[in-house]
Formats: C-alpha cells, sequence, structure tokens
C-alpha cells in the first residue's frame, strides 16, 4: 500500500536526491546540485510503500497565495502506477487548504524534441496546468534548454 506523508523537517532530503539520481533521465548533474541546495529548505511530499521511497515532490513558496512544483521525481520502476498523480493530488490538495490559489512548476519546453519531456508535459496537463510561456534562454538553466512555465489554479475553498 502506497502512503503519501508530508514533511517540513528536511528528514528524508537524501533518500529524495536517492531517487532523483537513480531516474534514468530527467536530472543532469547541476540540476541534482541545485536539487541538493534547494530540498533541506523546502516542504516534501512523500510517497512511501513498505518503509521505501518511491517518489517526493518539493514546494517552493512564492508568496501567500502562490507556490511552485520545485522538484518532482518517482523511481522508474514505480513510473505508471499512478504514484505521481497521488503525489500531486496530495500537493494540491493541502496547499490549496492552505491558502495557495495558484501552483506553478517549470520543465524543458516542446521547443525542443525530448520524448521523456513530452511525457512530462503530458502528465502535467492531464493534472490540470496550462502552458503560460516559454523562455529561452531562461537565467537559471543551461543554454539550449527552454523553460515552459506552467501553472494550475487552485480551488479557493
Amino acid at each position: 500500500m502506497v502512503t503519501i506523508e508530508y514533511d517540513t523537517t528536511g528528514a528524508y532530503v537524501d533518500d529524495c536526491l536517492a531517487v532523483a539520481r537513480g531516474l534514468d533521465r530527467g536530472f543532469n548533474d547541476a540540476g541534482l546540485a541545485s536539487m541538493a541546495e534547494d530540498l533541506p529548505e523546502q516542504r516534501q511530499f512523500l510517497a512511501f510503500a513498505d518503509g521505501e521511497l518511491l517518489g517526493f515532490v518539493s514546494i517552493d513558496d512564492s508568496g501567500p497565495a502562490v507556490a511552485e512544483v520545485a522538484w518532482f521525481a518517482v523511481r522508474s520502476d514505480s513510473q505508471g502506477a499512478g504514484i505521481g498523480s497521488r503525489l500531486l493530488e496530495a500537493v494540491t490538495d493541502r496547499l490549496a487548504a492552505g491558502g495557495v490559489r495558484l501552483l506553478s512548476v517549470k520543465t524543458l519546453a516542446a521547443t525542443v524534441d525530448d520524448d521523456h519531456y513530452a511525457r512530462v508535459r503530458s502528465f502535467y496537463e492531464g493534472a490540470g496546468f496550462h502552458h503560460v510561456e516559454t523562455i529561452d534562454p531562461y537565467p537559471e538553466w543551461e543554454p539550449g534548454n527552454p523553460c515552459a512555465i506552467y501553472v494550475k489554479p487552485l480551488a479557493a475553498e
């Protein structure tokens, strides 16, 4: 059985990094270094089964009513089983209950022909995110990686 837990202590940072490092695609060395720096300061939603971390989402607060999915990873052997959807649902439910009205996420833009990121964008779009802008070059990203910004309105209580 999969359980979703919420953590603000940073107790699972090393486990989250291990999940991200274990993926075939998704995070380059610069991304992993940024993740290692960011995660201790972020809230995390964690998916566990039998005591093993299957995936996580970390959240950056952009303001009282806006938050951003900063990092999101699900183990390769757990992808396609609804883990990411359950994590994202837990994120949106908790954030909306806390007064957040808009959730954003950044990913590689469709202007780059990449099957992996096409699936990532499709996942976000299926979860109710809307593409609002592509920025190229994005200031914090390596050249050649245009940034697609997606947003999802969260229901008011």
